[in-house]
């Protein structure tokens, strides 16, 4: 079953969901060279940058949204891993950032081994990161809510709000009871 969306673009959609996602990935990138540590939370940022340049580019909204936004995440992070991450790093060093000196880092088999088991924990971080948000656009496309997907991130902080307002509420039957006695 195909979701209805006049005057909309799978392509422009995805062209979107790729700039969304680079934009998204410096701060994985930034964590990564001058961090030095490798954050999941960083990769729901990706999943949500992709989602985000996908409806800005206007990206026809369809069941296959889901896999769009997790295929360019996920390519997102393997590029940034095995070609941005070292470039980043050749500059760190103050070594010139070229293809060349990039090739000669991956003849240097401790730099393979150590950026092959990062990139395999940068894939099992951005699954565990995005799944959040793709479980959310799956059960917004089941609902049939095409207008505007969420990511999910601000319905969490209204939910909590809502919430809140709730226990203060709840506190201000109780003051009203008391008073009442």
């Amino acid at each position: 079953m195909e979701i209805k969306n006049d005057n909309k673009s799978i392509i422009l959609g995805i062209i979107g969901a790729v700039i969304g996602a680079a934009v998204a990935t410096i701060p994985w990138v930034l964590m990564y060279v001058y961090g030095e540590m490798i954050l999941s939370l960083l990769a729901i940022l990706i999943a949500v940058g992709a989602l985000f340049g996908y409806q800005l580019f206007k990206g026809k909204v369809t069941k296959q949204l889901p896999i769009i936004i997790s295929i360019i995440s996920l390519v997102m992070v393997i590029f940034a891993t095995l070609v941005v991450i070292p470039l980043l790093l050749l500059g760190r060093e103050s070594l010139p950032m070229t293809l060349d000196n990039l090739t000669l880092l991956y003849e240097q088999d401790a730099f393979k081994e150590a950026i092959f088991k990062d990139l395999i924990f940068s894939i099992v971080f951005t699954v565990l990161g995005i799944s959040g948000v793709i479980s959310n656009i799956k059960k917004q496309l089941a609902e049939g809510k095409t207008a505007k997907i969420t990511s999910g991130l601000r319905r969490n902080k209204t939910a909590k709000k809502n919430v809140q307002e709730d226990e203060v509420d709840d506190e201000e039957k109780e003051d009203n009871t008391k008073e009442d006695e």
